[in-house]
């Protein structure tokens, strides 16, 4: 029996049984659920709005203790592009756990991580990757943006990263820094010394109350400005990091002209671009990397195909 059989008969049986909004759910409270409640900090956020126990899941659907199935809009925060459980994934997996390959050896190289390697450089544009170099950091995407913030600093002597209004690049105390959301962090105090907002292009906030390439022209000219005058208060600046389509800032994508406007800029000043696409990369947006669009080439991409990753290329 092939392995796609049961998991395709699961995948049918629950999206059978979703009812959508036919019937109302019951979300009442389970032991589980209190048990969590108890247990786990007041960080966690997720179950606070979505008090679901999960026991269940394929595809898009995902199924309670109580038998209700939902559409997993979720998705692991993104992380799981394939849906739940995809008969590809679960035989790679069950694959590389019967191979009897380590399956922890700090940064020592295997013929698996040899062979991940191998495809994403295949997978990077060519402009970017005959030069590039990649580190593998932590399970989180925040590690990846660490890494690229300690790379930039070290490599350049300079301290200052710019980063942008609506910025999300994770909740480490460092990327809280590069980070838009005040809310997380106004009372935390120690946050990284010398970040620098700068206005991301999109009209429902512009600071400069114009929209359209209007707002682009302004905001570039804004940045120029800043980077070239003399008593702006800003020094030379180790790297700019921003993402290419705004995740918790409203999924807003960034204009071509603009992120072309910025490469130009930053190779002007001798500013590491750092783009994180850990949110949006991947194959989110239609290209695998977002930037592809813009046919730009930036200095280092922060990635997430589990673990997280920085991956640079050399100047």
């Amino acid at each position: 029996m092939s392995v796609f059989s049961p998991i395709m008969s699961a995948t049918a049986d629950l999206q059978r049984r979703h009812s959508g909004l036919r019937e109302r759910y019951c979300l009442d409270t389970t032991p589980l659920l209190q048990r969590q409640m108890e247990r786990e900090s007041n960080a966690r956020s997720y179950p606070r709005r979505i008090p679901l126990e999960l026991k269940r899941a394929q595809g898009i659907y995902v199924e309670d203790s109580r038998g209700q199935v939902y559409i997993d809009c979720l998705a692991g925060a993104g992380t799981l592009a394939l849906g739940h459980n995809h008969p590809v994934t679960v035989e790679a997996i069950q694959r590389a756990l019967s191979s009897g390959v380590p399956l922890h050896t700090l940064d020592l190289s295997t013929p698996i991580k040899d062979a991940f390697v191998q495809t994403l450089f295949d997978l990077l544009p060519s402009d970017f990757a005959k030069n590039a170099r990649i580190q593998f950091c932590g399970p989180s995407g925040a590690d990846a943006v660490e890494a690229a913030i300690k790379l930039s600093r070290t490599a350049l002597g300079q301290q200052t990263i710019l980063s942008f209004h609506g910025a999300y690049h994770g909740m480490t105390l460092g990327t809280l820094s590069l980070s838009g959301n005040l809310g997380p962090k106004k009372s935390l105090g120690g946050l990284l010394a010398g970040v620098q907002f700068l206005p991301y292009p999109y009209s429902y906030r512009c600071p400069f109350g114009l929209s359209g390439e209007q707002s682009i022209d302004a905001g570039l000219h804004y940045i120029r400005h800043l980077l070239s005058d003399p008593e702006s208060g800003i020094t030379q600046p180790a790297a700019m990091i921003l993402e290419t389509v705004q995740g918790e800032g409203g999924v807003i994508p960034a204009p071509e002209r603009w992120l072309q406007g910025l490469r130009n800029i930053t190779q002007e000043h001798g500013i590491t671009l750092i783009l994180d696409e850990i949110q949006c990369g991947i194959g989110r947006t239609g290209d695998l990397f977002a930037f592809e669009q813009s046919g730009i080439t930036p200095d280092v991409i922060t990635l997430d195909p589990r673990p997280s990753a920085a991956v640079c290329r050399s100047r």
